[in-house]
């Protein structure tokens, strides 16, 4: 049975920082996603300067993090920051599928980064959110053939049996090979917050809000998880 881990090193150097994780499986991402794109042009909708103050503490916390472990956040931008900055120019994400479009509701909602993986691509492999020695693998997405390593000490979310890295440095870019697609049938979507600015009642209300639109718009089964220096892994 598959693991899903957030190694040691990442609460020691983040003890504040907290991920929830979905876990939805027999989901149908397949059918016309026209009410999650009307959900994700409400959010989209709903961004207005009121929410500049609380925006900007929610993107600090990540520059920050990303100075850390050693990331200029101003070379390779943090995506809730990228997101947020996109929309401030104009740019709103577009309807991609029902689970991404959920997921980009729920970044946009709560300005926090949000995204999942395909399990079934993952060939039975753990889950891991690490530190990366440098002789993994990484594949950008929409470019599969351009393979790179990443550098030793960045936080990389990967799968430790075939050293696959799903994430660069974090947040900041996903892989091709465990991208979402409307074939996908069992996906992990992560929510993560530093805490402050947040709360443990914050994150288990996104995970709540969100587990009930995959519930209702995708179908399949749900469990969630919350991975704290407490409790680190669970099995999948």
């Amino acid at each position: 049975m598959a693991k899903y881990i957030v190694e040691p090193k990442i609460f020691e150097m983040f003890p504040n920082f907290r991920r929830g994780v979905i876990v939805a499986t027999g989901i149908d991402n397949n059918h016309s996603n026209a009410q999650t794109s009307a959900l994700l042009g409400q959010a989209i909708a709903n961004i207005d300067a009121q929410q500049i103050v609380d925006e900007k503490e929610r993107i600090a916390v990540w520059n920050s993090a990303y100075e850390k472990f050693g990331v200029n956040p101003n070379k390779f931008t943090p995506s809730i920051r990228f997101l947020m900055e996109q929309m401030r120019k104009g740019k709103p994400p577009r309807s991609i599928n029902k689970i991404v479009d959920l997921f980009n509701v729920t970044s946009l909602k709560w300005v926090i980064p949000c995204g999942g993986d395909d399990l079934d691509t993952l060939d039975g492999g753990d889950l891991c959110l690490g530190i990366a020695q440098g002789d993994e693998t990484f594949a950008p997405l929409f470019k599969p053939e351009s393979i790179e390593n990443p550098i030793a000490g960045e936080v990389i979310y990967y799968t430790p049996q075939s050293k696959r890295v799903m994430c660069r440095r974090w947040t900041w870019r996903n892989a091709d090979f465990s991208k979402l697609s409307e074939q996908t049938k069992r996906v992990a979507i992560n929510i993560d917050m530093m805490m402050p600015p947040f709360t443990l009642d914050n994150l288990q209300e996104a995970m709540a809000g969100l587990t009930e639109l995959v519930e209702k718009l995708c179908g399949g089964t749900v469990q969630t998880h919350i991975l704290s220096p407490e409790s680190p892994e669970f099995e999948i």
